[in-house]
């Protein structure tokens, strides 16, 4: 199966630094950007598209704001989409989560708000490491180890948060991932999103950036 990566679209951001103008088509090729990313996985022959947290840019967006990505997903009905809550929006108690939990959510949109494996297909079951706090001091993706998962499972993590060896500080650096988490975990790919440039770091463990 394929999949596609991508993380960081910060929907609702504010784009202070600039004028009304600007700050519109910023705002709209945010939304742009997820009929792109929907067309390639339809070219491509892409069945999911993982995004890595920071689907929003606040914990308290508009219900207006709050619609706009689930509408340009439900476009794309063969595509399963994946959100992970992030650092910008974590998943609180009656949060933006919740209310979406409450709303008309398509059929191809799925939340992974808990740590549970949930299958993609193909064989392939992806592992999330929700955020539930803006800063986390423990590793959110220390559970995808002991993660149960069939025998012979293609193991895929979805996740939040910086690798130490990026350069960070790692006595100040919030939501810390252990660099070799692929390993740990038996996983065949670890997804991640914070760092908003496309980034290796290893074979098996990519930040996607920001589309």
């Amino acid at each position: 199966m394929r999949l596609i990566h991508t993380s960081d679209w910060q929907i609702g951001k504010a784009f202070g630094f600039t004028d009304h103008a600007v700050r519109e088509v910023l705002r709209d090729e945010r939304l742009q950007a997820i009929g792109r990313l929907g067309r390639l996985a339809q070219e491509h022959g892409a069945s999911a598209v993982l995004v890595a947290g920071d689907v929003y840019d606040l914990a308290s967006p508009s219900d207006r704001t709050l619609q706009q990505p689930i509408e340009r997903m439900r476009q794309f009905p063969a595509i399963e989409w994946h959100l992970l809550p992030g650092n910008h929006d974590p998943h609180t108690p009656n949060g933006l989560w919740d209310r979406l939990r409450r709303g008309s959510l398509p059929d191809n949109v799925r939340l992974h708000l808990t740590g549970d494996p949930a299958p993609l297909g193909g064989g392939a079951w992806v592992i999330p490491a929700p955020l539930t706090q803006r800063h986390a001091a423990g590793d959110p993706t220390a559970c995808m180890d002991g993660a149960g998962t069939p025998e012979a499972a293609i193991r895929l993590g979805l996740a939040h948060g910086s690798v130490r060896s990026f350069g960070r500080d790692d006595t100040t650096t919030h939501n810390l991932i252990a660099p070799d988490r692929a390993d740990r975990a038996g996983l065949a790919y670890l997804a991640l999103g914070d760092w908003h440039g496309a980034q290796e770091f290893g074979p098996r463990t990519w930040y996607s950036g920001t589309p």
